[in-house]
């Protein structure tokens, strides 16, 4: 018994036939002008110049919080950080 991808029957090959052989003619390319600056582009850049002026850490912030959790003030969730951490790191809990 022969099994075929199509259901209902044998699917005849048809032949391809080429009226010519002269090879295909290709588009012209035109010529395409440089994009044209938008504002997107302008406060994206603008932006980026601002954030690399940034430190990488706000000390000060890391500062306050190591005084906040020597002084009891703060608690740290041991499970909602685990949590924090997997979810960030792969997507999902």
């Amino acid at each position: 018994m022969k099994i075929d991808k199509v259901s209902g029957g044998h699917v005849p090959q048809t032949a391809l036939q080429q009226s010519s052989k002269q090879p295909l003619q290709t588009q012209s390319a035109t010529p395409t002008s440089e994009p044209a600056m938008n504002a997107n582009t302008v406060a994206l850049d603008k932006a980026q110049t601002e954030l690399a002026q940034l430190p990488d850490v706000d000390m000060a912030k890391v500062e306050q919080v190591r005084a906040m959790l020597a002084k009891g003030e703060l608690n740290l969730d041991s499970k909602a950080l685990s949590q924090a951490l997997m979810q960030f790191h792969t997507g999902h809990e």
